[in-house]
């Protein structure tokens, strides 16, 4: 299982898939959009994209030919645009909402982590994110004892 942010409502949700959009009500929701809008072009006589059939590029806006029936961009702009697909969707969501730190784990303890945090039911994050919490409590009720010992004095 991997954790994923959803697209539509910035939700943490698990999945078995190598990449997820959205959690299971938005994909419902996604989809019955979808279909509406294609139900709708298709009542209208409006054209549905398919392949071999002409498109203007997202992002140079020249014509090209689609090879396939998602294909959104021409060959030249296609790495260009791979490379902001491929950006981890919630940076944004994160950068709002969260402070990062990088933490450094020898070779070989990573897996054993991912473990541990799995017993107990956490992500790797929450399960670091816990063990964090605790030891500033922890630093914290010192400091708080230091200071009430040091006014009976």
């Amino acid at each position: 299982m991997k954790t994923f942010i959803c697209k539509m409502c910035g939700k943490e949700f698990e999945s078995n898939a190598n990449h997820a959009d959205y959690c299971v009500e938005c994909r419902a929701e996604r989809q019955r959009i979808r279909t509406r809008t294609y139900t709708a072009k298709k009542k209208n006589n409006e054209a549905t994209k398919t392949v071999g059939q002409a498109d203007i590029c997202e992002y140079c806006g020249k014509p090209f030919i689609r090879a396939s029936g998602s294909q959104k961009v021409c060959d030249n702009c296609r790495e260009q645009y791979n490379k902001k697909q491929n950006q981890k969707p919630h940076d944004d969501y994160v950068s709002r909402n969260y402070d990062v730190i990088k933490v450094y784990v020898k070779k070989g303890e990573r897996a054993k982590l991912k473990e541990i945090a799995a017993s107990v039911g956490a992500s790797v994050n929450e399960f670091i994110n816990y063990g964090i919490s605790l030891a500033v409590k922890e630093v914290l009720d010192g400091a708080a004892a230091n200071i009430s010992s040091e006014s009976e004095e």
